[in-house]
């Protein structure tokens, strides 16, 4: 029942990220991958690019969301060290959906996309996402040790702990954007790696993931309540 519960909070989290996504992904990845001010990476994507990536978004979001948060609750039920758990949903989760997360990438930059790319930055991908599974469970575990009358599913906990997750993977993020430059327009590792554009492009990302899921979560159990008002209305 959690499992199923959380693929729906997902499913939910998946449409509600989708909208964020296609205002902010195309700025973030922007900010993250070509290290470009904010205002000029809000300039450098007009409002029918947002639209049109929207249509990647959702459907990506409805095989990726719904998936890891299965994984993370199917994990959370069984007696294992927290580490273990996070390195068993990363791994399955980046494997399984990379070449998803990079075809995403790549619409959102206006690139082609082959099968040559489908993997790219598959090491670095995998690492950020067992950090961030690692991350996210000892920060819930220390968030509901300081404050017991939250669940683990409350949106509080999720934003708080989605943040830091994203926080403590970043290091292997900015790795990963600066392995998916483009050809012949790469930035030094030095110019890469300025501590303002580490600051930006994880300060952005975290706190869009964080409240996608937040906002997913709380929007969850009356969206499944009006689902289930709705059906049991068709049928009589």
């Amino acid at each position: 029942q959690k499992v199923i519960n959380a693929m729906g909070a997902g499913a939910v989290a998946s449409v509600i990220q989708a909208a964020l996504s296609a205002v902010g992904e195309p700025i973030v990845n922007r900010v993250l991958v070509k290290r470009m001010k904010v205002m000029d990476a809000v300039r450098d994507v007009s409002p029918a690019m947002m639209l049109d990536f929207f249509k990647t978004t959702l459907t990506t979001n409805f095989l990726k969301f719904p998936f890891f948060e299965a994984i993370n609750a199917f994990c959370a039920a069984l007696p294992i060290n927290p580490s273990i758990r996070g390195v068993f949903t990363g791994f399955v989760f980046t494997t399984a959906t990379l070449p998803v997360t990079n075809f995403r990438y790549r619409k959102s930059m206006q690139l082609e996309v082959n099968w040559a790319n489908i993997y790219e930055a598959y090491f670095p991908t995998v690492i950020r996402d067992i950090v961030y599974g690692i991350c996210r469970n000892y920060c819930t575990i220390w968030t509901l040790a300081a404050f017991p009358q939250w669940a683990a599913t409350s949106p509080q906990v999720l934003f708080i702990v989605v943040i830091l997750g994203c926080l403590g993977s970043a290091p292997f993020n900015e790795w990963r954007g600066y392995l998916l430059q483009s050809k012949g327009q790469e930035l030094t590792f030095k110019e890469f790696f300025k501590p303002s554009n580490f600051v930006r492009s994880t300060s952005l990302g975290a706190i869009k993931q964080g409240l996608a899921l937040a906002v997913g979560y709380w929007c969850a159990p009356p969206a499944a309540k009006f689902l289930q008002g709705l059906i049991s209305a068709i049928k009589g």
